[in-house]
């Protein structure tokens, strides 16, 4: 988007942030970018086999960012407040729209021509999404419907900054304060108008209980993201076919071999020195073994594999990773420490939800508004990240003596963790597929404490830093790695702090800090719930981080499980190594 039409936004803020659907403050309005069937402009592509089997689609498409006219958007909310005191329109701005003057002015009220602002009250349904207009009409009659046209001005005592001072009167003469306008029980006799604003679309009918929310408010938007580190194929085929096999494919089907040779000869003429040898390529490309990713955690187990299958080193595309000596404190704990020189991370925008966030490894999201025709786009946006990162395998021998040692104190609580995340899932209708137990709980918060301690120390800041979880039957590790999506490259200092003396003193220096809280006793006295976002011991003052660098949104997190607390009745983890 041209910065001197409507505003501009950084591609990756497309992704994580302002995805079509969100809304965003621009130079002079508040806009929506529309649905993906709109971009015309998207024409970059971005390839991965596993990403694209387990998503169903045939590629991705990188954001357009020309800097000029990239993406088609629309002001929203569309109902405007007009800014002169003495005048104070409430009207929709779709009325006698002039598309140039808005460019070059921005909102205007259609009787004074004073600059405007847009609403900051937005309604949503709880259960499909839907986003539309205030109803400002059937409030200030009385909430009932009505064919009443007049115009319509809001008004404000001033003799308080609560709701009740604001008001909205229609020139019929119907007034009605705006006390009770965030308040889900005021609008029981409203029907949702089924609106997706990006869409361009409503369908006219729902029948799910309405919500009120604010312009601006983090809860009317949640992206729905799906991401996998890269992992090249080692064949020195599969990266040029791979980029083209959607074409060759169809060339093969309508005309078989003559087709393969039409496409040769006009594609890859310059690639290969004969036909030939594209078509041997070709056919060992298409008989290749691909892993199986049925579901988001065979992905997962494919990164791990990579991570964990070199004694030395490992250099590919995309991919160079280095295997460090493991420090003999820490031994006991850890299998092996990576330094991964170079990653590549696929962030991929499936949709969105209002209201509540999205789990982001069940198979199938339910709910979610899914962007384009849905599950029948061949493509979705994504962003490609390049970074670096540190990779700790944990000793599996120690997990589980560990467990031993603690018996029934620890497997209690681990079950209260496993049930709290089986209930949530359920209750949303998904699919059960990650594990929540306590040594899941145990890793994502050494993660987290990690995380704050390399933002110190390695010369990123701490929500530039993400995480990979690895746990169930076949892997145990995670992953810390440079994770901002408008950031190519890498600045060195994460993947140094994975050297072996390094390593040791950012564990230590991190444990120590967890072990009191600026929050304790409270903190210290947490218990897991669904009331605590299913944490145990841990707060924003001591193990969580920036909602953008944690996978599960600051779930599941338990210091108590990694160092010794206030209290404590489990031996932690790393109980010997401070």
């Amino acid at each position: 988007m041209s910065k001197n039409q409507v505003g501009e936004v950084r591609p990756g803020q497309l992704i994580t942030t302002f995805g079509p659907g969100a809304i965003l403050d621009s130079v002079n309005d508040s806009l929506m970018v529309l649905d993906i069937k709109y971009w015309d402009k998207a024409k970059d592509k971005i390839f991965d086999r596993r990403l694209s089997k387990f998503l169903k689609k045939s590629y991705f498409k990188k954001i357009p960012a020309k800097g000029w006219q990239d993406l088609p958007s629309i002001p929203f909310p569309f109902y405007h407040i007009c800014s002169n005191n003495n005048c104070r329109r409430l009207f929709d701005l779709r009325d006698k729209f002039h598309l140039e003057t808005y460019l070059e002015e921005g909102p205007k009220c259609p009787d004074c021509e004073w600059k405007s602002y847009p609403s900051r009250f937005v309604v949503s349904c709880r259960e499909s999404n839907h986003l539309d207009d205030f109803p400002w009409r059937w409030w200030v009659h009385g909430k009932q419907e009505t064919t009443c046209s007049g115009k319509l001005y809001m008004t404000s005592s001033g003799n308080t900054s609560s709701l009740a001072s604001l008001g909205v009167k229609c020139e019929c003469g119907a007034y009605e304060n705006m006390a009770g306008a965030t308040q889900s029980n005021s609008f029981n006799q409203f029907t949702c108008t089924g609106n997706h604003p990006h869409q361009l679309s409503k369908s006219g009918y729902c029948e799910s209980p309405i919500i009120p929310l604010q312009r601006g408010a983090s809860n009317v938007y949640f992206p729905a993201l799906r991401s996998a580190i890269s992992i090249p194929d080692q064949e020195e085929y599969a990266d040029q076919l791979i980029q083209q096999e959607e074409e060759i494919r169809e060339y093969e089907e309508d005309f078989g071999l003559e087709g393969l040779e039409k496409y040769f000869k006009r594609k890859l003429a310059n690639v290969y020195d004969n036909f030939d040898d594209f078509v041997i390529d070709w056919e060992k490309y298409k008989n290749s073994t691909m892993e199986e990713v049925e579901e988001y955690q065979n992905i997962k187990e494919i990164e791990y594999a990579a991570f964990t299958d070199f004694t030395s080193k490992k250099k590919l595309k995309d991919f160079e990773a280095e295997n460090q000596e493991v420090p003999k404190d820490l031994q006991p704990y850890f299998k092996r420490i990576i330094k991964a020189h170079r990653l590549k991370e696929i962030l991929v925008l499936l949709g969105f939800m209002r209201n509540d966030s999205p789990e982001p490894e069940v198979n199938s999201p339910k709910n979610i508004v899914w962007l384009g025709s849905g599950t029948d786009e061949k493509w979705l946006p994504a962003v490609e990240v390049f970074g670096e990162g540190i990779f700790l395998e944990f000793n599996r021998d120690y997990i589980k003596k560990w467990l031993s040692d603690n018996g029934p104190t620890l497997s209690s609580k681990s079950t209260e963790f496993s049930q709290l995340y089986d209930n949530w899932i359920k209750q949303k209708g998904w699919e059960v597929t990650g594990v929540r137990d306590a040594v899941y709980v145990m890793m994502h918060t050494l993660s987290h404490l990690l995380i704050n301690q390399l933002s110190l120390q390695s010369g990123y800041s701490s929500v530039a830093i993400k995480e990979r979880i690895y746990w169930n039957e076949n892997m145990a590790g995670i992953l810390l790695y440079t994770g901002s999506t408008d950031q190519e490259g890498s600045l060195g200092g994460l993947v140094e702090m994975g050297g072996t003396d390094n390593i040791r003193k950012t564990l230590f220096a991190a444990l120590q800090e967890a072990v009191f809280c600026a929050s304790d006793p409270h903190c210290a006295n947490l218990e897991p719930s669904e009331e605590n976002h299913f944490n145990g011991c841990s707060c924003f003052a001591c193990s969580m981080i920036a909602e953008t660098s944690c996978e599960t949104g600051n779930r599941f997190l338990d210091r108590s499980l990694v160092v010794r607390t206030m209290d404590s009745e489990i031996k932690p983890f790393f109980d010997g190594f401070i």
